[in-house]
């Protein structure tokens, strides 16, 4: 007789990742129109919920969206992203607040403060695949409860910005990196084949956009929730020293991985 194993409660995600639309089919959280009947979708990341939407009668075109089958006197109003008709492809929404202070980009678009030359080839593709991974990683910081603002809201504070870039022909090239909120990501990251190429010339496990962004916001939080606080020893005694030679430690880190008790 085969012995039957208990079954083990699953947690949820921090942020769930699939939906159902109002006809009740699938979907999931890049997706702008619903498959099976065509319904437009916008993503609440307040709510961390994807939401099919209808129009909102008598409403102006710039906040002109609701959430389909919810009492017009209950449902917020919403604008779609204008990055929606752009390569980036953006399915986020503005609330009404954001569109009373004449936004038209969404929160996470808003981080973006510099894109790649879309008159390179390929760029616009990679702009896509890049924004797609910062969109994941932004609603996971905002379901984290953690801050997240754009430099242009807190310009005398740590605020954050990408600056999304590709090397000119003639140099020097871009690196990747973080500095006092600013991420700069080279945007041919985002060319599967060149990212696969790099990371067999470096001996990485994995190398993935998302990787990038999630690395480098690290830093971004380091600095903003603990280099400042009572908890930058207890942080040093756990994780290493962050005043270590960074060359020095990522070549030790290449030559033999990472430490035993990791």
């Amino acid at each position: 007789m085969v012995p039957v194993l208990p079954l083990r409660r699953v947690a949820s995600p921090t942020i769930p990742r699939a939906f159902s639309c109002a006809c009740g089919r699938p979907i999931f959280f890049r997706n702008s129109q619903c498959l099976a009947c065509g319904r437009p979708l916008g993503y609440d990341a307040e709510r961390g919920r994807l939401l099919a939407l209808e129009r909102a009668p008598g409403r102006a075109v710039k906040n002109g969206w609701r959430e389909a089958g919810v009492p017009a006197r209950r449902a917020p109003r919403y604008a779609r992203c204008a990055n929606l008709d752009t390569a980036a492809a953006c399915n986020w929404l503005l609330d009404a607040a954001d569109v009373q202070s004449g936004a038209t980009l969404c929160r996470c678009c808003r981080l973006t403060r510099t894109v790649p030359d879309l008159t390179q080839p390929g760029a616009d593709i990679w702009w896509c695949r890049i924004e797609q991974a910062k969109r994941r990683l932004v609603s996971q910081l905002i379901g984290l409860k953690l801050p997240v603002q754009s430099k242009a809201e807190v310009p005398e504070g740590l605020g954050l910005a990408f600056d999304l870039l590709l090397s000119p022909p003639e140099g020097p090239a871009v690196i990747t990196g973080h500095a006092d909120g600013v991420i700069t990501l080279d945007a041919s990251e985002a060319d599967d084949a060149r990212r696969e190429q790099r990371r067999g010339h470096l001996g990485e496990s994995y190398r993935t956009l998302l990787g990038h962004l999630r690395h480098e916001t690290g830093h971004y939080y380091w600095q903003l929730l603990v280099e400042p606080t009572e908890w930058l020893e207890p942080v040093r005694a756990l994780f290493g020293d962050d005043r270590q030679d960074y060359s020095a430690a990522l070549q030790k880190h290449y030559a033999g991985g990472p430490p035993a008790d990791w």
